[in-house]
């Protein structure tokens, strides 16, 4: 993907984190509520600010090679109270809610 590529949230929430994170960059954390939070990290630009309402693809910022990355791509986490998760397991609950 090119540079400053429009990254949009995947569910609704609130931002919880804005800022550079040791080795991830730019980053932009977002709460869903029930100890759901995703991260996405590496961004070149970042457009919402700490404490603002997302909508489900909301843009949240621009794909970058910001932190310890070789390229541009988009870092993306899941966590479920604390603890990360394997984000493929709700990609898949996606598939299934749209169908």
């Amino acid at each position: 993907a090119p540079l400053n590529s429009p990254v949009q949230a995947t569910a609704p929430g609130v931002v919880s984190f804005v800022g550079v994170r040791s080795g991830y960059g730019n980053t932009v954390e977002i709460d869903h509520g029930r100890g759901f939070k995703t991260r996405f990290a590496h961004l070149h630009s970042i457009s919402v600010r700490q404490g603002q309402t997302i909508a489900l693809g909301q843009t949240v910022g621009g794909m970058g090679n910001t932190g310890r990355s070789t390229g541009v791509h988009l870092h993306y986490e899941v966590w479920l109270n604390g603890r990360p998760q394997n984000p493929a397991r709700f990609f898949r609950a996606g598939d299934q809610i749209v169908q």
